[in-house]
């Protein structure tokens, strides 16, 4: 939010000195009448100085938000969280295990029923994409939902590209 509004500021200035720059006089006389109210309005300025000044300085004050996502379950004992980073290294490793995935790179999202996980695969050359998929798929959802206690509501593939060529190198993951 606060970007748009600054954004919208600049674009604002910038039409300005647009303006003035190629001879229109309205906004160079509106800027000169504002700075001479502001010159003989001292209290009124003082009181509108302050309050953009402290605007200014509130988003600053504003707490951060956690860097780290965490998705929380519970269990009899208390509240387990998995950060995002360790679901996307535990669904890595699954893909790893299938010998047609040269690459795989997942993106997770939490919804209402569960996590919502795309993963951009890049598959070996000969793969049969809609069975290696439904595997992916299936083996991902099993994987999170066994090792985490997370449901997974949906498991997205999107078949980026194919790898034509079989070297020695171990497939590049993540």
């Amino acid at each position: 939010m606060l970007g748009y509004s600054v954004g919208a500021l600049l674009v604002v200035i910038g039409g300005c000195i647009l303006a003035i720059s190629t001879g229109w006089e309205l906004p160079y006389e509106l800027l000169l009448a504002g700075l001479d109210w502001l010159r003989t309005n001292t209290w009124e300025s003082l009181v509108i100085a302050i309050l953009i000044m402290i605007l200014g300085i509130l988003p600053f004050l504003k707490p951060r938000k956690s860097i780290d996502h965490t998705f929380r379950t519970v269990s009899q004992l208390g509240e387990v969280r998995v950060t995002i980073d360790a679901i996307g290294d535990l669904i890595v490793r699954s893909a790893q295990s299938k010998n047609e995935v040269r690459l795989v790179k997942p993106l997770i999202k939490q919804r209402e029923d569960g996590l919502e996980i795309l993963l951009d695969c890049q598959f070996n050359f000969e793969t049969v994409i809609p069975e290696v998929s439904e595997q992916l798929q299936t083996q991902i959802k099993e994987d999170v939902e066994r090792f985490t206690g997370i449901k997974v509501a949906e498991v997205k593939v999107l078949a980026r590209r194919l790898d034509p060529v079989q070297s020695n190198r171990p497939p590049r993951v993540r």
